[in-house]
């Protein structure tokens, strides 16, 4: 959620050079300490309900990490081309947002599950 909102505000904090910095430092720790729980989550789930799966779900972090690169770039070419560079950060807090919506239906459904 931190991200989300971060990246909300990073237009407005590019007339600051430091809080810009700040603000795409703190965007980077998100990000990565997302990808290190996600991971851990699914290797939890599989060892927990597909012990013959943990080779499978060892490989997710780096395999979705690659397509969000991708996804992300084209959507900032895009975006670019549209409009400005400025405006990027709103279109990754929608992809933020929709993520942050994705986590909690899991973390929703896993709950449910027990």
């Amino acid at each position: 959620m931190l991200q989300t909102l971060l990246l909300l505000i990073l237009n407005p904090l590019f007339r600051s050079p430091w809080l810009a910095f700040a603000a795409v430092f703190l965007i980077c720790v998100c990000n990565a300490s997302y990808g290190a729980s996600t991971q851990v989550y699914f290797l939890d789930a599989a060892a927990k309900d597909y012990p013959q799966s943990i080779d499978l779900a060892s490989s997710f972090n780096s395999i979705f990490a690659n397509v969000g690169i991708s996804l992300g770039s084209f959507t900032a070419a895009r975006v670019a081309g549209i409009t400005s560079i400025g405006q990027t950060p709103y279109f990754g807090a929608i992809f933020s947002i929709l993520a942050v919506a994705l986590i909690w239906l899991a973390a929703r459904k896993s709950l449910t599950k027990k």
